[in-house]
C-alpha cells in the first residue's frame, strides 16, 4: 500500500510533490465502459499552462478506433478528453494532449538524469477516481533474459501497482514504469524530440540482443576477466535469424568489446547513441543513406581471438 510504500516525512513530501504531474488515462468506449487504463505524466507545455502533453504507454491505443474516447484523469479529479499525437511500440510509448480554458493544476516533474543501477525509487499510479497509488522499489543490478529483445529496459524490484505503465521518480529524476521494468527519460525525451522535428522515430536495427559484461553474475566475470583479459563490453544474447549480424558470423556468446567505439557504456545509454544515429539519419546528415556502419570488435571466446566487423544495417523509422 502507499502507506507502507511512503513512510519518512520526506519521502511523503516528494511523493505528494511528484503526484502533481501523475494523471490517469483511460480509453472509453461509445457505451462508456472503460476499455483500459494507464498511468501518465505531464512532460511539456504547449506554449501556456493551458495545454500540456502527457506520456503514456502506447497499449493505450491498442486496437483505438475513430469513435473511442481517452480521457485524462487530473490530480483534482477533473475529466479532460485527450488527443492522440503519436505512438511507438518499440518503446512502448504514446503522447497526448489535453488542454482546457484556464491552467492546468498540474507540474513539470524534474527530469534530473537517468536512473542508476541499484538506485532506491517510487512507482506512482492513479486508479479509479485519480487516487493516488506508491510503491517503493529499487533499481536492480541484472538484465532481465526475457526482455533481451528490448535491452534498454532497466528492471525494477517490484512491479507497478496494478496498471502497466506508471512514472517513477527518485531524488531529481523521473522516468517511466513499464510493469516491472525502467525505460530511462534520456530515451523518453529523445523519442518525442525527434517525432516533434521529424514526425518519426529512427534507430539502427542490429539484429543483436545483448547483455552486459558489467551485469553479469560476478563468478562469471571473473572467468572472462582470468580466462580473456575482457572486464567491459557487450555479450551476445542473441542473434536475429537472416539479420547482417548473423551473415556475417556474429554468434551467441561473442563478446562485442567495442560497439562503435563504446565499450562500458550501460544498454540504456547504448540505446540513446543508435538514437543519435537516427537523428543524424533523419536530418540528412548520412548522405540520405538508409543503412550506417557500425564498427564492432568481436572477441570469439572458444577461438580466443578478437574480429573487426563492419555490421551495415538499415534504419527502422516508425512513423506511427
Amino acid at each position: 500500500s502507499a502507506a507502507e510504500s511512503v513512510a519518512s516525512s520526506r519521502d511523503k513530501a516528494l511523493v505528494r510533490d511528484a503526484a502533481r504531474s501523475t494523471v490517469s488515462v483511460s480509453s472509453i468506449a461509445l457505451d462508456g465502459k472503460v476499455i483500459d487504463q494507464q498511468t501518465g505524466i505531464v512532460i511539456c507545455w504547449k506554449e501556456t499552462k493551458k495545454c500540456a502533453r502527457i506520456l503514456t504507454s502506447s497499449d493505450i491505443v491498442d486496437g483505438l478506433g475513430p469513435n473511442i474516447k481517452l480521457h485524462i484523469g487530473l490530480p483534482n479529479r477533473t475529466i479532460l478528453e485527450g488527443q492522440l499525437l503519436f505512438f511507438n511500440k518499440y518503446y512502448d510509448i504514446a503522447l497526448l494532449e489535453i488542454s482546457s480554458e484556464s491552467d492546468l493544476p498540474l507540474q513539470l516533474p524534474s527530469f534530473g538524469s537517468n536512473p542508476n543501477y541499484g538506485q532506491e525509487v517510487f512507482i506512482l499510479a492513479r486508479g479509479k477516481d485519480s487516487n493516488l497509488m506508491a510503491r517503493h522499489g529499487r533499481v536492480l543490478w541484472f538484465e532481465d533474459p526475457k526482455y533481451l529483445n528490448r535491452n534498454y529496459l532497466m528492471l525494477l524490484s517490484c512491479n507497478t501497482p496494478n496498471i502497466h505503465s506508471c512514472p517513477t521518480y527518485s531524488r531529481k529524476r523521473c522516468s517511466m514504469a513499464l510493469e516491472d521494468h525502467i525505460l530511462a527519460i534520456s530515451t523518453i525525451l529523445t523519442c518525442i524530440e525527434m517525432w516533434m522535428k521529424f514526425s518519426r522515430i529512427a534507430r539502427p536495427e542490429h539484429g543483436l540482443s545483448l547483455r552486459t559484461v558489467e551485469l553479469l553474475e560476478v563468478s562469471l566475470q571473473a572467468v572472462i576477466s582470468l580466462d580473456h583479459n575482457i572486464n567491459n563490453g557487450y555479450i551476445v544474447d542473441k542473434v536475429s535469424i537472416g539479420s547482417t549480424a548473423e551473415k556475417l558470423g556474429i554468434r551467441y556468446g561473442d563478446v562485442i568489446v567495442s560497439f562503435d567505439g563504446l565499450r562500458d557504456q550501460a544498454l540504456p545509454q547504448l540505446e540513446d547513441y543508435l538514437l543519435s544515429l537516427g537523428w543524424g539519419f533523419l536530418q540528412g546528415s548520412t548522405d540520405s543513406s538508409s543503412t550506417v556502419d557500425l564498427k564492432l570488435e568481436v572477441y570469439d571466446l572458444l577461438e580466443r581471438g578478437t574480429r573487426s566487423v563492419t555490421l551495415s544495417v538499415e534504419f527502422c523509422h516508425a512513423s506511427e
